[in-house]
């Protein structure tokens, strides 16, 4: 039987050919990749809302171009993650309408104090530098902090979102001083006329045993016996944040406008 033998030619000619078909598989899949990604974005419209770019090396994702709206930009985003593993997002936002950070600021509000899960145990702030929007403060669980966030991008004219909202304690000690403390401020005499308001004025936050309370009050006398209260609790420490009404900056005071 004749042996069939590579000499030094054949052997580097069957290590490209080796090579070539194990480099075949990852061009296919990048390929694929892209196929489906760009067919999302044509369900969701996004081929017709955006300019965005995609592009995919080693079965990673770069996403670039332009979108109208933040809201847009991280539609993209989420889309690419239903099929790839490892999303890079350099989408630029470039709003269709420019508009002034005040007028962005009192539209992230709205989007914040008008969402229906927001309680006694959230408080948000928000501030604007050109167009991009920055929220902190704390919220009662990341299903909040999540949607808070989302609602605030879809507003006209936002950038980005910089979130920084911190989540209440979970544990159980931290779960009661928290109960216990919203108690004990509502049904005290100087509060309890706020209990039943759609938004009481001062919020309660616990974490890890430790106690911090914001909000508005009418006068330092109030402020004075919400801290004397939290500091009777059980708490590590006490922060008492919560302002008086008269030391609010007027710009940014509640208005009534008729």
């Amino acid at each position: 039987m004749r042996k069939m033998t590579l000499g030094r030619t054949g052997s580097v000619a069957f290590g490209l050919a080796v090579a070539a078909l194990a480099a075949a598989p990852a061009f296919a899949d990048d390929a694929e990749i892209q196929r489906r990604i760009e067919e999302r974005f044509s369900k969701a419209g996004l081929d017709r809302d955006t300019d965005v770019t995609i592009r995919v090396q080693d079965e990673i994702v770069h996403l670039g171009g332009i979108a109208l709206t933040l809201a847009d930009a991280r539609r993209a985003d989420r889309e690419a993650r239903k099929v790839a593993k490892t999303v890079i997002n350099e989408i630029r936002v470039f709003p269709e309408t420019t508009r002034s950070d005040r007028a962005i600021l009192k539209d992230a509000e709205k989007a914040v104090y008008t969402y229906a899960r927001y309680g006694v145990f959230d408080a948000v702030g928000v501030s604007v530098d050109q167009g991009v929007v920055a929220i902190e403060g704390f919220v009662f669980d990341s299903v909040r902090r999540r949607e808070i966030e989302e609602r605030v991008a879809r507003v006209d004219g936002v950038r980005d979102v910089h979130n920084d909202l911190r989540l209440q304690g979970t544990s159980t000690y931290d779960e009661q001083l928290r109960l216990q403390m919203y108690a004990r401020i509502y049904n005290d005499p100087l509060f309890a006329q706020y209990a039943s308001w759609p938004e009481p004025p001062v919020r309660v936050f616990v974490d890890r045993g430790r106690i911090t309370l914001a909000g508005t009050v009418r006068s330092k006398v109030e402020q004075a016996a919400l801290g004397f209260m939290a500091g009777e609790s059980l708490a590590f420490s006490v922060r008492n944040i919560v302002q008086v009404e008269s030391s609010v900056p007027e710009e940014d005071a509640p208005r009534n406008e008729g």
